[in-house]
């Protein structure tokens, strides 16, 4: 049973070393399931001088997602900076993860 309503699917990118000093995201797992909403007004923060929108996102605990990955998701994609798993008697468990739009919008 999940908690959440899977309302998109999500490709997770983590960055790897491509050489000197250089790095670069490349997906890492594809088609996880995912519930993501907007956070409220008083949750935005500043993101290189613009400010930044936040989403809260569901996915079930088998997700490998963490903090610093970037997800793609419907063409839009998300900053990972936090991730809380919650355990509830094996059915109410979730991760519960908050992103920040890379796009701006």
């Amino acid at each position: 049973m999940t908690l959440f309503f899977p309302s998109s699917s999500i490709i997770i990118k983590r960055q790897h070393a491509q050489g000197n000093n250089k790095y670069t995201y490349s997906a890492t797992f594809t088609a996880y399931q995912a519930d993501i909403q907007p956070a409220g007004p008083n949750r935005t923060e500043q993101n290189f001088g613009r400010i930044g929108l936040v989403f809260d996102a569901f996915v079930g605990t088998d997700v490998p997602v963490r903090e610093g990955d970037r997800l793609v998701s419907d063409g839009k994609t998300y900053s990972v900076k936090a991730v809380q798993t919650w355990q509830g008697a094996g059915l109410l468990d979730h991760r519960q993860l908050v992103l920040v739009s890379q796009d701006g919008n």
